[in-house]
């Protein structure tokens, strides 16, 4: 079998198209990850790679099991590094947002992966486009492909996708200083902080999408010096965003009730929490960012966050959840006598790592 794959990676690159069409239709099996020819691929992935690219640009099936293998075999970091192109990003970007392109979801599931390498996420950030009809002036790349985000909800900007894994996409870029300052600064074409359209989706139905701006926003409060613009409600107003998902149904003193921010003093009595752990982790972890600062621990406090936060630790059993939550506590409650925090560094420990590989698009059979 390993030489019946290695004659078929050649045709790749056939003048006739019908012939690469077919050898590649026969090579999308092995590209899974945990197929035992997979590394046959990946040990010529220049070659592979470079054919693969050049046929996600052919007729629509062709173009399917392209997109197919690229999504299965980018999750080995050496084919990423492979795809590290700005012509080959620019055109992913064009098949994401486009409003007729079948392939849509692929390409934001390809992108996905691609942005796992920080080189990528630079060119992602830096990349310039026409604007697109219908969805944004902008000539930002990373604009249209957030408003795709925002207004492609239910299918309402293309019907063949939803583009729930531009998510990950965003998580990827603004894991880099470069793309967490770009989600904050106000856009030029329209005024407004990237970020605001996508963290209003930490509560959305589908995991992927608020998992993703989740994510965002724990990433993006790494910033401590603009932690003001963080929770100003006349800026990106972050902090109902990451309060919501954690509130439930209960009742609060009218004093305390009358602190909150607006957007949680009147929720619905079928009101549920979050209960995924990882991202109940992801918006504890934002607010203790937020209390790194002067600034922000004071906010929270007039805010009383820690009223919240007390009663989602009463409904938590986690006790990864539950410490987060006592730190929150703590860091609410403290004397103001300690040195300010400049700047918070971002770290990875082992379950961000495992989260990290979560995130991570292949096995597409």
């Amino acid at each position: 079998m390993d030489a019946q794959i290695k004659e078929l990676i050649p045709f790749l690159h056939q003048t006739a198209l019908e012939v690469r069409s077919i050898a590649l239709h026969n090579l999308v099996p092995y590209t899974p990850n945990g197929n035992e020819y997979r590394h046959l691929l990946i040990e010529q992935r220049h070659v592979v790679c470079k054919d693969l690219k050049a046929l996600c640009k052919e007729d629509i099936m062709t173009a399917h099991d392209a997109f197919l293998s690229l999504i299965n075999l980018s999750s080995d970091p050496l084919v990423q590094q492979e795809l590290d192109d700005q012509d080959f990003v620019a055109y992913i970007g064009k098949v994401i947002t486009n409003p007729k392109s079948a392939l849509a979801e692929f390409g934001c599931m390809l992108l996905s992966n691609m942005t796992k390498l920080e080189s990528t996420c630079v060119k992602v950030i830096q990349s310039s486009a026409a604007p697109v009809d219908g969805l944004s002036k902008s000539t930002r790349l990373l604009d249209q492909l957030i408003e795709a985000f925002h207004k492609g909800v239910k299918k309402e900007y293309n019907p063949k996708a939803e583009f729930h894994c531009l998510a990950s996409v965003f998580s990827n870029v603004s894991s880099i200083r470069l793309g967490r300052l770009f989600m904050i600064e106000p856009a030029p074409v329209d005024n407004f902080s990237p970020l605001t359209k996508i963290q209003i989706f930490t509560e959305n139905p589908n995991v992927v999408r608020r998992g993703g701006a989740d994510s965002v926003i724990k990433n993006c409060c790494f910033e401590t010096r603009e932690h003001e613009r963080l929770l100003d409600p006349d800026a990106i107003n972050v902090l109902p965003f990451i309060l919501l998902p954690l509130c439930g149904n209960e009742e609060y003193d009218m004093e305390e009730f009358e602190q909150f921010p607006e957007e949680i003093q009147l929720l619905d009595n079928d009101k549920k929490r979050e209960v995924d752990r990882t991202l109940c982790n992801l918006l504890l972890d934002s607010i203790i960012l937020l209390t790194s600062t002067r600034f922000g621990r004071e906010y929270l406090r007039n805010k009383q966050v820690y009223r919240v936060i007390q009663r989602f630790d009463l409904q938590v059993t986690d006790e990864d959840v539950k410490s987060r939550c006592v730190t929150i506590v703590d860091m609410l409650i403290r004397n103001e006598d300690s040195a300010e925090i400049l700047e918070a560094k971002p770290q990875m420990d082992d379950e961000d790592e495992d989260e990290d590989e979560d995130m991570v698009i292949e096995e597409i059979v």
